[in-house]
């Protein structure tokens, strides 16, 4: 049942207020953090273009077939994931508590006003929460399998040993969370089309990152990033990071002795390196610089994520339902201009 209560029903005094959890924001939809696509129900097709272009003497004859003006187009079909969220609701387990108070006069009531203000009301920013998370780390286990097969390798355009180790300790999820999908993906517009590794810049040489070692990851990862990313003027490219790099940032910027380097730019609640914004997302070993039109979310609807269907249960049982539906896949495009690190 989705009502557990604990603590004893005898009524004594008691505190007004109930100490609610501490949900994490979910910020990604909500804020756009990455292209949040609606309007897809169970897959769609998803196209990347792109042009190359030769140069070659001039001539004043008819223009023939050259090959010097290449025009690609690539399509690629990506189904989405239904799941949802669900469970029912007997409100006899808070008969003999402060909740029973709130209910209705007569037998067959048995809703408890109280309940649903103060303990029903947290049902959605849970949900917020756990998909955030899914977002950024876990994998399906059929995904976490295929991750698993490839030959690892130290070098550029290979799956590092470690990148393996953390999928393989990610939850196994419905939905890939977008390290998932970068590593191990079926685009049709890579450079090897169809199911395997994805084409993203991996960095090398990485190290174990805390407050007195996060400057020279970082500089690692700026500088592993392809130039035309970094430099883009029409969308500038940002950092996903992990949660706990705001904490270690700030330490390393307040540093005291002769180490001391601002490395950071530190704005309020804003926070950018070498002119990036970092975004602060449930990243777990892993970080991505990326445009954020690369990172897409296709889904049906972007509500989808805090709607709850509440009803009373059929044949007269006194009992509630609950129930949350949502469906969507996470994707990506322009592979080779994403940076992972930890890839």
């Amino acid at each position: 049942m989705a009502i557990a209560y604990s603590g004893g029903t005898q009524n004594q005094t008691e505190l007004e207020q109930i100490q609610q959890e501490l949900y994490a924001e979910s910020f990604t939809i909500r804020e756009g953090l990455v292209e949040v696509n609606e309007g897809h129900k169970t897959g769609t097709d998803v196209y990347e273009s792109s042009v190359t272009v030769s140069q070659a003497a001039h001539s004043t004859g008819a223009v023939s077939a050259t090959g010097d003006i290449v025009q690609n187009a690539n399509k690629t079909s990506v189904s989405l994931v239904k799941y949802q969220y669900s469970d029912t609701m007997d409100e006899a387990a808070l008969k003999g508590t402060r909740f029973e108070r709130s209910i209705k006069r007569g037998a067959f009531n048995h809703i408890s006003d109280e309940w649903d203000q103060k303990v029903l009301i947290q049902v959605a920013p849970a949900i917020g929460e756990d998909v955030e998370n899914m977002l950024w780390n876990g994998a399906t286990s059929a995904q976490q399998t295929a991750i698993a097969a490839l030959t690892p390798g130290a070098a550029q355009g290979s799956v590092s040993a470690g990148a393996q180790t953390l999928v393989a300790a990610m939850p196994t999820n419905l939905v890939n969370s977008f390290p998932a999908t970068i590593i191990y993906n079926a685009s049709n517009a890579k450079a090897t089309p169809g199911a395997g590794l994805g084409d993203y810049v991996k960095v090398l040489s990485i190290a174990t990152v805390t407050s007195a070692t996060i400057a020279a990851e970082y500089a690692k990862m700026y500088g592993a990033a392809p130039s035309k990313v970094v430099n883009s003027k029409a969308e500038k490219a940002e950092i996903y990071a992990p949660i706990g790099d705001m904490q270690l940032i700030k330490i390393a910027n307040n540093a005291v002795g002769a180490a001391q380097q601002v490395n950071f730019l530190v704005e309020g609640d804003t926070i950018s390196y070498n002119g990036l914004k970092i975004n602060f997302v449930p990243l777990v070993g892993f970080r991505i610089i990326a445009i954020p039109s690369y990172l897409k979310i296709l889904m049906d609807l972007t509500s989808d994520e805090a709607s709850l269907n509440i009803g009373q249960m059929a044949n007269g049982a006194q009992q509630r339902y609950i129930k949350n539906v949502q469906e969507l896949t996470t994707w990506v495009t322009g592979q080779k201009y994403i940076t992972l690190y930890g890839g």
